[in-house]
């Protein structure tokens, strides 16, 4: 077997996680390994791994239980884990799980991928922070048509309740160049979409010229020929008008991912992070006036130490207010070595949950608020896959890849080819439901302006 194995892969987490898995199977298959599908028997399964949250972890465990079980069936003969659960517990997991054959961290992916080509078992050094580039050659495991780039790695914020600097390192940026580079590749391969990932993508250049240089990435790849061009992952408090403007460049999606994480500024300040109820209104009202059809995705804590019942009215109200169109909540996780672990003011957990219901009951009333102004509206689709015999599933502009819901369209599919134009003809809470129509321009869905707070009584 050494030399050319047979590998599967299990990839788990967010998109960044999704960069890792496809430069090790490109790594692999420069190596001569075959990459097969996770549901097919394999030489090697390879799991790469989550930490971030509790919930994380656990699911990241689970499936190293049910690859564990795989081969004692005889399903795979080895089993390699890798990624932030290893970086984090490694001597953890050399205890509990030592049918596992490799237990590998988030560097060194070469040395793994010699490991795994040659049958052999080394001990993951962690010699050196890990930055992909453009000569790395990476497997596909996104449709055709849509990819993700990730631009830097590492983060510099330490906000309190993460683990990230620990796990991935200090902030380090990939040159512009070879972004440029990387993105023509995947354009000259009839990639559509582009979506450029980060732990900090306002931060983007600021280790290589001692300033933001997201505007200048925008715009050397906005001449690339990209439909679409995403950038996730903005730090709300170092999004200023430069960097708001560089999202007028051609291609570049109105779309700005905002993980706010919480608007008083008690609760910010023990979060290690800026921003206040005023200030995080004052930057939606900046976007939506530059661009009125714009979409905000934002994220939230709730129950973190010491937030009280008035806190948490004040975020309900923000994201009430602001109409963000997407919202995604957490319930704290307490994660040890992280400052906020063991902070005085813990929530009970059942306090936390109701607070995140109520918060997501906030989430579905602003997305149906948007997706009826939606109807009726021609947009633009990227179709990406058969829904049935008549139908295709795909996304329209302002949905992000597996966390913004997806478009059905009353279209037998063809091929994840480029966006068309649909109608909106009507929704099913994140699933839009749309026709196909003749060549026209999209029409942009205008945000509504957020309300005002000030000169609210408090109770």
């Amino acid at each position: 077997m050494p030399g050319k194995p047979i590998v599967s892969f299990v990839s788990l987490g967010c998109f960044k996680n999704t960069v890792d898995t496809e430069v090790l199977g490109g790594m692999l298959v420069e190596r001569g390994a075959a990459i097969v599908s996770e549901y097919e028997d394999a030489d090697w399964l390879v799991i790469n791994t989550c930490a971030f949250i509790r919930d994380a972890k656990e699911e990241s465990i689970q499936e190293i239980l049910a690859a564990l079980d795989r081969k004692v069936k005889g399903e795979t003969r080895h089993l390699a884990v890798f990624g932030c659960l290893v970086q984090r517990y490694r001597r953890d997991l050399q205890q509990s799980f030592a049918g596992v054959d490799i237990l590998w961290g988030v560097n060194d992916l070469e040395e793994l991928a010699e490991a795994i080509c040659n049958d052999r078992r080394p001990a993951y050094a962690d010699r050196g922070l890990f930055l992909y580039g453009d000569r790395n050659r990476r497997i596909v495991t996104t449709p055709a048509n849509t990819t993700f780039i990730k631009i830097s790695e590492g983060c510099d914020m330490h906000c309190s309740f993460c683990s990230i600097p620990a796990i991935r390192g200090p902030f380090r940026s990939r040159p512009i160049d070879s972004i440029v580079i990387e993105a023509e590749r995947y354009r000259a391969a009839g990639v559509a979409e582009l979506n450029l990932i980060s732990q900090n993508s306002t931060a983007y250049g600021r280790d290589l010229a001692e300033r933001p240089l997201l505007a200048e990435l925008l715009s050397r790849l906005s001449i690339i020929g990209f439909s679409w061009i995403r950038v996730l992952y903005l730090m709300p408090e170092a999004v200023d008008e430069a960097m708001i403007e560089g999202f007028a460049q051609p291609g570049v999606l109105p779309y700005f991912d905002l993980p706010f994480q919480h608007v008083t500024p008690k609760i910010l300040k023990k979060m290690n992070r800026g921003g206040s109820l005023e200030k995080n209104l004052a930057l939606v009202r900046a976007i939506r006036r530059r661009f009125p059809e714009a979409v905000i995705r934002s994220s939230f804590i709730v129950g973190f130490p010491g937030e009280t019942a008035a806190d948490f009215k004040q975020l309900l109200e923000f994201a009430r207010d602001a109409r963000i169109e997407r919202i995604g909540v957490f319930a704290y996780s307490a994660e040890e070595g992280t400052p906020a672990f063991g902070l005085a003011g813990a929530v009970p957990p059942a306090v936390a949950l109701r607070r995140r219901e109520e918060l997501l009951d906030c989430s579905d009333a602003n997305l149906a608020d948007y997706n009826r102004r939606l109807r009726g509206t021609t947009q633009e689709f990227l179709p990406q896959a058969p829904w049935d015999n008549n139908s295709t599933i795909g996304r329209i502009a302002s949905q992000a890849p597996e966390v913004d819901g997806l478009t059905r369209l009353e279209t037998p599919f063809d091929a994840p080819g480029n966006p068309l134009p649909v109608k909106i003809a009507g929704f099913a809470h994140e699933l839009l439901l749309a026709q196909q129509v003749r060549a026209e321009r999209a029409v942009p869905v205008r945000a509504e302006r957020p309300k005002s707070l000030r000169g609210r009584k408090k109770k």
